[in-house]
């Protein structure tokens, strides 16, 4: 099977030190990958080697089925949309965005064309004649995004290209890039720290830390069955315990945390022995609040003391304390019994907690 772009391996070294380390994807035809981490961790360093504005240390590019190791950026046919958009401010809109079309010295009738067709896919075909100063960091950012497709680039390739906006205006271009993906099909990458943005947009994640993958999947995949504890905790909220095993009856398990609080749960192999130190985490979504234990091998229970019960319009926050912890549950609907101070017995499915050993 032919990809759209194939990374294999792909190694890079600054000053002798690791920024991106065996990197290795492989990106349907149409699809929307995100890579999502925090600065420094080589998503940019990995678009930037994919875009040819830097060279692999180690690995191989491919494009197409072509490899693209030493293929400089004009004839990959990319296209590019930048953080800081890098419109030129002499030109009008009309002519930053057929700047690529006249360096492909494509006819006048076909670069009006073009030109006016992409700027009505942005839905900006009545700013045509102005100039960037005269333009909000949406429409900016909108006009770079016309640029980039005007060339009709097998690959687009977008640097953290709402970074720079408000949160309404991230919201609103967010939906467009959207749209415009599914209107047009065009193969994807989009470099992210915002968790919000890689899980609103995408059809798979590649989830980095320190140079080194973490997980590739589908959001759903990403943050309900997160295969490490930085993905766990770096993709939404979580509550986290530490603490260390107290006994093991075949599955089950006790586990003492460092607050002293002795609660049960489940596993669903035998990787653990007793003494050892782990982590537990659970989403504030994934708990429930109830008054009985169900005695359900499937389930995982604790006793707290609601501490805190926060509306917030579309769902009801409540922190519970659990001995010196304080366990945030997030439900939809408010519920009349659970009321500060109230003694709560708080659950959830083993299926959706992450227990792991924990580094010493």
């Amino acid at each position: 099977m032919q990809y759209d772009v194939e990374l294999k391996n792909i190694k890079k070294q600054f000053n002798k030190q690791d920024v991106v380390k065996g990197f290795n994807l492989q990106v349907k035809k149409g699809e929307f990958i995100s890579f999502l981490g925090p600065s420094g961790c080589g998503k940019t360093t990995t678009l930037n080697m994919l875009a040819g504005f830097l060279d692999p240390s180690e690995g191989e590019l491919f494009i197409k089925g072509k490899r693209m190791n030493n293929i400089p950026p004009y004839k990959r046919e990319l296209g590019m949309v930048f953080q800081t958009y890098s419109l030129f401010p002499h030109m009008t809109v009309f002519e930053n965005v057929a700047y690529g079309l006249k360096l492909r010295k494509k006819p006048k009738a076909e670069i009006e064309s073009r030109v006016r067709k992409v700027l009505e896919l942005v839905q900006l075909p009545h700013l045509h004649d102005r100039f960037p100063n005269q333009l909000s960091g949406g429409q900016r950012q909108r006009i770079a995004i016309a640029r980039a497709l005007v060339t009709e680039p097998s690959i687009l390739l977008l640097d953290e290209p709402l970074s720079n906006l408000d949160a309404k205006l991230r919201v609103e271009l967010r939906d467009e890039l959207k749209r415009l993906h599914k209107q047009l099909g065009v193969t994807t990458i989009f470099v992210t720290h915002d968790q919000e943005e890689a899980l609103s947009l995408s059809d798979r994640i590649v989830v980095m830390s320190h140079g080194n993958i973490e997980q590739i999947g589908t959001p759903n995949e990403i943050y309900n069955q997160p295969k490490s504890e930085f993905v766990h905790t770096f993709i939404g909220q979580t509550n986290q315990f530490e603490g260390n095993i107290k006994s093991i009856n075949g599955s089950q398990i006790q586990i003492l945390s460092k607050d002293g609080v002795v609660f049960n749960t489940v596993v669903s192999d035998s990787r653990f022995q007793v003494g050892e130190s782990v982590n537990l985490f659970i989403r504030p979504e994934s708990i429930f609040l109830g008054k009985e234990h169900n005695n359900s091998l499937d389930t995982a229970c604790i006793q707290g003391k609601i501490k805190l019960v926060t509306f917030l319009g579309s769902i009801t926050e409540y922190h519970v304390a659990i001995g010196d912890h304080d366990l945030v549950v997030r439900t939809q609907q408010p519920q009349k019994e659970w009321i500060e101070g109230a003694d709560v017995l708080c659950c959830w499915n083993i299926e959706n907690q992450l227990l792991i050993r924990r580094e010493m």
